[in-house]
């Protein structure tokens, strides 16, 4: 289904047809820059398109902070394009189709079209296509498998824009097989679910869920605690302790987040003292008692020293 939606550098509705729009200078900034990728692939006749949580951000009206390109070639051409145009980048994930670029101070990861061969629950042998619908059938959720050119014509071929306009949450496919594809998907449901959905869980998403949790240990722990910061950075956080399932699912993850109960104390402090909560300040607020649960979270992760510290 491929539909009209906003130019993403102006916001207005006509005909019926949704408008996206940049809420800030950053996103306008970063906008901007990303043209100038799809400039040069288009010049050879190369088709790219945003996707992911850049695209489900401008449909919200959320704060742009990172930038994935999807394209229809294989990463030796993107290299060729990218070198022939002097184009900063790092192959950072080019066995699975992922390259970097760089481009003032602003990164975008480039992958090609793929598809899933096999998958441990950790890491994927892909198979790279031309098919834009294979592409989004592998990837989790509806939500995150909307597509959009940078004109803002928008290829949504599992109906996700519908689905984030009605709260739901849902699994591409079979949840069990997506969820053991990759086991973070356990946290990301967790945060989706909080910040977007309007309904109650799916109850085969909560079987497999339940049924797929011990996965969780066999997730690097770098990969663990970048999705926990993702999810203390919520604005409504105290949601995900209120609701009983994602509760007892986070709790079984990270059994030191035993005083969530203080999450509820700071929705009754102002917006201006809460607009300096980081991901790190509502962790401390989480851990620190007088027993030695912090020691035993910052001993079985590994944050920063810089974060220890603090």
């Amino acid at each position: 289904m491929i539909k009209k939606i906003k130019s993403l550098f102006s916001g207005f509705q006509k005909d019926n047809i949704i408008r996206l729009s940049v809420k800030n200078l950053d996103d306008l900034k970063y906008f901007n820059t990303a043209k100038q990728i799809f400039i040069c692939f288009q010049n050879q006749n190369y088709k790219l398109k945003l996707v992911g949580g850049c695209v489900r951000k401008l449909i919200t009206e959320e704060k742009i902070d990172d930038m994935d390109i999807a394209i229809n070639i294989e990463p030796e051409k993107i290299k060729k394009v990218l070198v022939e145009q002097k184009i900063k980048f790092v192959e950072t994930g080019i066995t699975h189709g992922t390259i970097t670029v760089l481009i003032n101070d602003f990164k975008f990861e480039i992958t090609s079209l793929r598809k899933d061969l096999s998958t441990d629950g950790r890491h994927a042998k892909v198979e790279f296509t031309s098919n834009w619908e294979q592409d989004a059938q592998r990837r989790d959720f509806t939500i995150n498998a909307i597509y959009s050119d940078i004109s803002g014509e928008v290829y949504d071929p599992l109906n996700g824009i519908e689905d984030l306009k009605n709260g739901i949450i849902k699994f591409i496919g079979d949840p069990n097989q997506r969820i053991q594809e990759d086991y973070l998907r356990i946290l990301r449901y967790l945060r989706f679910y909080t910040q977007y959905s309007k309904r109650e869980h799916d109850a085969e998403t909560v079987k497999a869920i339940k049924r797929n949790l011990n996965g969780v240990i066999k997730i690097s722990k770098e990969r663990i605690l970048d999705e926990l910061f993702k999810i203390l950075e919520l604005s409504n956080l105290n949601d995900l302790f209120d609701n009983e399932f994602t509760r007892s699912i986070i709790s079984s993850i990270f059994p030191q987040l035993k005083n969530y109960g203080r999450i509820n104390i700071l929705n009754k402090i102002s917006n201006q003292v809460l607009a300096k909560l980081d991901a790190v300040l509502v962790l401390s607020i989480l851990l620190i008692d007088s027993s030695d649960n912090c020691e035993y979270f910052l001993y079985k992760f590994n944050l920063s020293n810089k974060n220890k510290k603090r």
